[in-house]
Parts: structure tokens; C-alpha cells; sequence
């Protein structure tokens, strides 16, 4: 591929515009830390709970499953907030 056809095509593409800002990455960062934390918490809570195997077990995969969600895109935007500065 020559550089004039190369050149051309860089300019003829649509610019990249993000879905979520650079700049607010870090705020969503932490409030996904706070929420992982309460569901990881409450879901640790529920299995000392005096209720029935089956109701703590639905109840404790329910929020571990939505807590590890919410890990993994506290992760995300973590590494992508800080990762860029360092």
C-alpha cells in the first residue's frame, strides 16, 4: 500500500468519537468500587442470615453475580482512566 492511498484513506474514515468520555472514567470508576463493595458486602451478610439454605443461596448468588459485574466494569474503567496517565 503506497502512502498517498494510505494518507487518503486516514482522511476519507470517520473520526473515533468514545461512548463514555475519558474524563468521566475515573468518576465511574469509583461509584462501581462503592456498588461492588455494598453487593459484596450484603451478599457476605445474607450467608450469616438465619433465613432458609435455599433463600440465602438465591439471594447470595443473585448479588455476587451483580457485584462481579460491577467489578469487572469498575476494572474497565479503572484501567482505562488511569492506565492512559501513567
Amino acid at each position: 500500500m503506497s502512502y498517498e492511498q494510505l494518507y487518503k484513506e486516514f482522511h476519507s474514515t470517520n473520526s473515533f468519537e468514545p461512548f463514555i468520555d475519558l474524563d468521566t472514567q475515573p468518576k465511574f470508576a469509583i461509584c462501581g468500587l462503592l456498588v461492588t463493595l455494598v453487593l459484596i458486602s450484603s451478599a457476605l451478610f445474607i450467608v450469616g442470615s438465619k433465613s432458609s439454605f435455599v433463600k440465602k443461596f438465591f439471594l447470595y448468588t443473585i448479588l455476587s453475580v451483580i457485584g462481579s459485574l460491577f467489578a469487572g466494569l469498575t476494572t474497565v474503567f479503572a484501567s482505562n482512566s488511569f492506565g492512559v496517565y501513567v
